[in-house]
């Protein structure tokens, strides 16, 4: 788990020292493709800048876990050793934090293919802070784009507050009871 951790880390303060503002993350969705493809995930681009990867493990639930990307058009003054090389530009929201803790996931995934069935897509949405990444990547056919079957899907978010909300498979014929 140190090595895991150590990798994270590493992944953490390399997105922090180079921030992107929203729809510029080129350079970051390059590192999160190379990643995701290196561990095994079939990654693309969709809506410009933003990244999906898929890792399909034999039949079972499709699960999308999603992390933002751009930065904050701030200048840091926190005098960390791994503080932003970009002049201007920081992440000061916890975005750097989003992407090193998908691509961790990721990882423990991609290295224990045996222990769990299914798919899983991982979403890294550009441009977060304006909205206009979202916008872009239904535009560009997102939705037709990645896996999904006429279930719900568990979702899970990082964020300042994480949390997970898992939902069981429910039929697409399934009716909800009266209220």
């Amino acid at each position: 788990m140190d090595a895991q951790l150590d990798w994270q880390r590493q992944l953490y303060k390399h997105f922090h020292r180079h921030p992107e503002l929203s729809l510029e993350e080129r350079q970051t969705a390059e590192r999160v493709e190379e990643k995701l493809a290196a561990l095994g995930y079939r990654p693309q681009r969709i809506g410009g800048t933003g990244v999906v990867g898929v890792l399909e493990n034999g039949p079972g639930a499709i699960v999308l876990s999603r992390a933002d990307m751009d930065a904050l058009p701030l200048t840091e003054q926190t005098g960390l050793d791994y503080a932003s090389t970009i002049d201007g530009v920081m992440h000061a929201c916890g975005h750097d934090f989003h992407i090193a803790a998908l691509l961790g996931a990721v990882k423990l995934l991609s290295d224990h293919r045996g222990s769990w069935s299914g798919t899983h897509v991982a979403l890294f949405q550009p441009a977060e802070e304006t909205a206009a990444g979202a916008r872009a990547m239904v535009a560009d056919a997102l939705v037709e784009k990645v896996p999904r079957r006429a279930e719900r899907m568990p979702g899970i978010r990082f964020s300042r507050r994480t949390y997970v909300r898992v939902l069981r498979p429910v039929p697409a014929d399934h009716q909800r009871p009266a209220r």
